[in-house]
């Protein structure tokens, strides 16, 4: 995976979804950024820091439970301007987790939590899905296209860009830390 910069917002408050220079070039949405690149870029207040540390923490459930392949698709007013496109700060962080194999023992009931939407927005403010990866490829490639078009859009119809970042457990650390310089700057 090539990581790249997390686009800037556009006039219109959203990630663009290509490059406006070169909308054919492969510089578009998905972004492929790091996940203490998103921490840096997105922990402006601390409405955005406890959606991030709930993120962070429900990535710690998934590798608990022995989810570390795949990757995540990142959408919603977290990623937008939105405390000046609706005058509030965002509530959740939207996820699609496209799971790859896990390792480990057999899930217990508890774990299955984990696949519960309304729990894991209520536990980790992160309005989550799942598409596994290990599915016959027509319905991977109906999956990615059903997310694609439902992640590319604001409900106002709005084309905007949105983000991916590795489910690896590889910068779990640095963006754990870069979350607590931000909650406790230095004096």
């Amino acid at each position: 995976m090539t990581i790249v910069s997390i686009p800037d917002w556009n006039g219109q408050g959203v990630i663009p979804p290509v490059n406006p220079v070169d909308p054919m070039g492969a510089y578009r949405s998905p972004y492929q950024v790091g996940l203490a690149d998103l921490v840096l870029r997105f922990g402006t207040s601390p409405e955005r820091c406890r959606i991030l540390d709930g993120l962070l923490r429900f990535r710690a459930e998934l590798h608990r439970v022995g989810f570390t392949v795949g990757f995540h698709w990142l959408d919603g007013s977290f990623l937008e301007d939105i405390e000046h496109l609706e005058t509030r700060p965002p509530r959740d962080i939207d996820v699609v987790t496209f799971l790859g194999d896990r390792a480990g023992p057999p899930l217990v009931a508890t774990d299955l939590q984990l696949f519960d939407p309304i729990w894991v927005k209520a536990s980790f403010h992160v309005d989550s899905y799942f598409v596994e990866l290990s599915l016959p490829s027509p319905d991977l490639v109906a999956w990615s296209a059903y997310w694609y078009s439902v992640w590319s859009h604001r409900r106002t119809q709005l084309w905007r860009g949105y983000l991916q970042i590795e489910l690896s457990p590889g910068e779990d650390d640095a963006a754990r830390a870069n979350l607590q310089r931000i909650r406790t700057p230095e004096v």
